[in-house]
């Protein structure tokens, strides 16, 4: 980490270097649009569980500074993640005994989980770059601050008696609470994640020359559009310590007998001690548009270049 940590650095420094000695340093200010869309990920260290998988789409502005080839930006923007957790088919067995007083265990099959997250954060990007030509890169830190987070949890269950002096398994009597394919539910659980760290990289090109024959675009060079891929990585741990409730439990009731409850991953006793980053790989697409620079009097036009334009009076064009 340390390795790649310098050797971004030392390409900044060059980029920033060159754009110094520049004799005649070009200066520009822009207002940039983008809108971000790709895979997410949640990487964490809960035993027999796979990361969870999604996607990840987010919308931002930001204010870019030029300096011939150095770039900077400082933006905000509001991200919206949904991570899907893989649940696999659980066996719990539990001592019980009936109404005669015999001893038997009831098996509860759980079985078709589905286990969601639906996070929205605000995202502040600080970033630092070079642009040479049409290729571009940026690099620089995220902070993401929680807004709004949920988990929701359901599965179907099954459940049979199993007793030692029979030969066989006791199954659909629901007077016996013996019941197939019954459903249970979580319900929408609020969540709150930590403050996230994120190490961002995007690398790019500008797309905006395609459009240049176009020629309903106005003063199309002060408008620069961007196509690159990014990544995201995590540094933090998003979930905090505490005491959560098993991921399957149940109650005994007077009335409705045994109860069965479900929790999301992230909202179980499984997650109590986890480490949770995340992981996002994406599509960015970017739009800039030059703000007005004092004292300059002239503004290029390529579609009246670019059709011989001539002002009255005069016979010369720029080409």
């Amino acid at each position: 980490m340390r390795r790649y940590i310098l050797i971004v650095f030392c390409a900044l420094v060059c980029a920033y270097t060159h754009a110094q000695t520049e004799l005649a340093p070009e200066i520009r200010y822009f207002i940039a649009l983008n809108g971000d869309l790709g895979y997410s990920a949640l990487l964490h260290n809960i035993e027999n569980y796979k990361p969870s998988s999604g996607m990840n789409a987010n919308i931002g502005a930001s204010f870019r500074f030029y300096h011939n080839k150095f770039i900077m930006s400082a933006g905000v923007e509001a991200s919206y993640q949904l991570n899907i957790n893989k649940i696999e088919n659980m066996d719990f067995s539990l001592p019980m005994k009936d109404t005669e007083g015999d001893l038997f265990n009831m098996h509860v099959l759980v079985y078709k989980s589905q286990d969601r997250t639906h996070t929205v954060n605000l995202n502040v990007p600080i970033l630092v770059g070079g642009e040479w030509q049409r290729f571009y890169f940026m690099v620089g830190p995220k902070v993401g601050i929680n807004m709004f987070a949920t988990a929701l949890s359901e599965a179907e269950y099954s459940t049979y008696g199993e007793y030692e002096r029979y030969y066989a398994d006791f199954h659909n009597m629901e007077n016996h609470q013996f019941v197939t394919d019954n459903q249970m539910v979580s319900g929408v659980l609020d969540m709150k994640w930590n403050m996230n760290l994120m190490a961002h990289v995007e690398v790019g090109a500008r797309v905006d020359d395609v459009y240049k024959h176009r020629t309903f675009r106005i003063n199309p060079d002060m408008i620069r559009m961007y196509l690159s891929a990014y990544v995201d990585f995590g540094l933090l741990n998003l979930i905090s310590s505490q005491k959560n409730p098993p991921i399957f439990d149940y109650r005994d009731t007077e009335d409705k007998g045994l109860q069965f409850y479900i929790q999301p991953l992230m909202r179980s006793s499984l997650a109590n001690d986890a480490f949770v980053r995340n992981l996002n790989v994406g599509i960015k697409y970017t739009v800039a548009f030059e703000m007005p620079q004092k004292g300059k009097s002239y503004i290029y036009d390529y579609n009246k270049v670019s059709q011989d334009y001539r002002k009255r009076g005069g016979n010369q064009s720029i080409q």
